[in-house]
């Protein structure tokens, strides 16, 4: 199982989302519209991910979901 993914392996509907602590730590969650981070973490913050350009899911539950619910 890979330790990251990158944002444009992502399928339509998945994006990247997290906080300040997710961008230093390189944690970005995966987020799935309508039903939010892939690991349950709440989305409550300013998309701090997006506003400082990172491009990796680093989250490893989101990694593991988003795997499994894709069939990879």
């Amino acid at each position: 199982m890979t330790d990251i993914i990158h944002s444009k392996e992502l399928k339509p509907n998945y994006h990247l989302f997290g906080n300040k602590g997710n961008v230093w730590n390189n944690t970005a969650h995966i987020y799935k519209n309508g039903t939010g981070n892939m690991c349950g973490t709440p989305a409550l913050s300013n998309n701090w991910v997006r506003e400082m350009g990172v491009t990796q899911a680093g989250c490893p539950e989101c990694i593991a979901k988003y795997n499994q619910e894709i069939n990879f």
